[in-house]
C-alpha cells in the first residue's frame, strides 16, 4: 500500500486552493464530529457515534469490532449499496455519488460486516475559488463491529463496542487540474488528514458503520448523517 502522486498534491496546491486547511474542522474515526479526517490507526472507541465517539483506541492489531447490540428487524439482513450521494460544503462547494456494489450485513444481534471488495468508484468535483478539482475514489477490505438501533423503522443507528477500521484501504484518482493516481490501496489511517482535505471531504474516514440516521423501507435501507452534523454522503442499499 503507498501513496502516490505528490506532484499532484502539489499542482493542487499550486492552484492556491489551499486543501490542507480544509481539514481542521474534520476529525477520523473516533476523534471527533466528522470522518472527514484522522489520527486514528486502528478500531475506535464507542461513544456516542461513529462520527463522534470518545476516542480511538489506538490499536493497531486489526482487532476485531466486539459487542452487542439490539438492531430493529428491519435492519436485518445483507444489503447492497446501490449508491452514496452527498453534497460538499464549508470552504469547498460540490458533489460526489457512486459506490455502488458495497456490502453490509447486520445479524439480528447487531454484529455487521461492511465489505468494499465489489464496490463502484465514487466521483467528485468540487471548486475552490473557482479552481476545479474532480476525481474519483474507492475503498477496500472490510470494517467489522457492532450496531444497535431502535425498533422502528426510522431512527438512530449507531456503533455498540469498538469498530475495527485496519484493514480499510482507499485509492484516489484526480481527473483534474491533474490526472494521476495520488493513493493506491493506502490504509485509511495513513490516507487520512491532509488526504482526505484534498478531496474536499468526500472520503469518510469512517464510512458506513458509523452514527447514522436509517430509514428502512421495503427491500431498502438508507443512512443518512445525523442532523447538524457533516454532509458525509447518503447511503442506499436494496436487500441482496
Amino acid at each position: 500500500m503507498r501513496t502516490t502522486g505528490k506532484a499532484a498534491l502539489a499542482a493542487v496546491a499550486a492552484l492556491s486552493i489551499g486543501l490542507t486547511g480544509c481539514s481542521g474542522d474534520k476529525a477520523g474515526p473516533g476523534t471527533g464530529a466528522s470522518a472527514g479526517a484522522s489520527g486514528a490507526t486502528g478500531t475506535t472507541g464507542t461513544g456516542p457515534s461513529g462520527g463522534a465517539s470518545t476516542g480511538a483506541s489506538g490499536d493497531t492489531n486489526g482487532t476485531t469490532g466486539g459487542g452487542q447490540g439490539t438492531v430493529a428487524s428491519c435492519l436485518v439482513g445483507s444489503w447492497k449499496a446501490t449508491s452514496i450521494t452527498g453534497k460538499l460544503t464549508g470552504p469547498v462547494g460540490g458533489d460526489f455519488t457512486g459506490g455502488g456494489g458495497t456490502m453490509l450485513t447486520i445479524d439480528s444481534g447487531g454484529k455487521t460486516i461492511v465489505d468494499f471488495g465489489a464496490m463502484q468508484p465514487v466521483t467528485f468535483t468540487f471548486s475552490v475559488s473557482g479552481n476545479a478539482v474532480k476525481g474519483s475514489f474507492s475503498y477496500g477490505g472490510k470494517v467489522n463491529g457492532a450496531v444497535k438501533s431502535p425498533s422502528g423503522t426510522t431512527g438512530t443507528l449507531e456503533p455498540s463496542g469498538s469498530v475495527d477500521f485496519s484493514t480499510l484501504t482507499v485509492t484516489v484518482d484526480l481527473t483534474a487540474p491533474v490526472a494521476q493516481r495520488v493513493a493506491d490501496k493506502v490504509s485509511i489511517a495513513e490516507f487520512a488528514g491532509t488526504g482526505t482535505a484534498n478531496t474536499g471531504g468526500a472520503v469518510d474516514a469512517q464510512p458506513i458503520l458509523k452514527k447514522s440516521q436509517y430509514e428502512c423501507g421495503s427491500g431498502t435501507l438508507k443512512l443518512s448523517p445525523p442532523a447538524g452534523e457533516t454532509d458525509t454522503g447518503t447511503w442506499t442499499f436494496t436487500k441482496a
